[in-house]
């Protein structure tokens, strides 16, 4: 029995390391190319630590608005960072947004009882099962028509709409594991339902909120689609874009292209290191009811 305990847990722990190597080895290998030079990277065999470690890039992403045309730096350069704080703007709406309106949303779904219950949080989480990009024309034809096309706001309502549902499903799943007796106590010291939420199941469900925040600002962060469609000049770009505009009919610059993939997710990474325990607690919490 020993000898196969020790066996299953050397299996386990090279499952962890191949995973864990194809997982974060590829991201390690994108910071060292991000201080090398780029003739560097078409070295064979690869070089896996710079040297020496060269940080123009990064000089250029974070001064590149500063430095200007005269000074050599590439246009996306210049524009990284105000596409970058565009980006910060979007998720962070989204997130907060979605975290308000889908708990008001949950909890009738997760506590009270009426006809059709089960058929509207089906028809909530069933409206993601349509391709993003089957909608992607109509939605770009409507947003030209009224006049919202190259607008951030624009884009924080599409993407509203793609991750309430997520957001929604995840809460009533997290409110239904707060036991009823605290809300019926909330009820007989005299609170309305409005207060009970506010003072009870909001305070309690702070993990299942922070993990559905995180979970909506990861999701909006990454989004590529409707941010190229709907961008039309610098004012409006998200990081996604410009990282994509590097590359050009003409030239296509690697070590700019790398350097800003791996600025741009530095925020998700620090959210879900500083927030894992919300994010692990609320997930899991929501999914073991019953």
């Amino acid at each position: 029995m020993k000898a196969r305990a020790r066996l299953r847990l050397i299996v386990i722990y090279l499952s962890a390391v191949l995973v864990l190597a194809g997982t974060v080895g590829p991201f390690l290998w994108l910071v060292s190319s991000s201080f090398q030079y780029e003739r560097q990277l078409l070295n064979r065999p690869p070089q896996w630590l710079p040297n020496p470690i060269v940080l123009d890039s990064y000089r250029e992403i974070f001064e590149g608005a500063v430095l200007g045309e005269a000074s050599g730096v590439p246009y996306q350069s210049r524009i990284f960072l105000r596409s970058f704080a565009n980006s910060f703007f979007v998720a962070g709406s989204v997130a907060a947004i979605a975290v308000l309106v889908g708990a008001y949303a949950a909890y009738p779904l997760a506590r009270l009882t009426f006809r059709g219950r089960s058929v509207l949080l089906f028809g909530i989480l069933a409206s993601r099962l349509i391709p993003a990009l089957s909608l992607a024309i109509p939605i770009v034809l409507v947003a030209k028509r009224i006049g919202m096309s190259d607008k951030i706001v624009t884009l924080v309502f599409i993407n509203l709409s793609f991750i309430l549902p997520y957001v929604i499903w995840l809460l009533q799943s997290y409110f239904k594991t707060i036991p009823i007796e605290l809300e019926d106590a909330g009820r007989i010291d005299g609170c309305s339902r409005l207060q009970v939420v506010h003072k009870i199941i909001l305070p309690l469900s702070l993990p299942g909120l922070t993990s559905a925040g995180i979970l909506a600002f990861l999701l909006t962060w990454g989004e590529f689609l409707f941010a190229l469609l709907l961008s039309e000049t610098p004012a409006s770009y998200t990081s996604t874009v410009v990282v994509s505009l590097f590359a050009t009919d003409v030239d296509v610059n690697f070590v700019s292209i790398i350097t800003a993939g791996v600025v741009s997710v530095i925020p998700p990474i620090g959210f879900a290191l500083v927030f894992q325990r919300f994010i692990i607690s609320g997930l899991l919490s929501g999914s073991l009811k019953g």
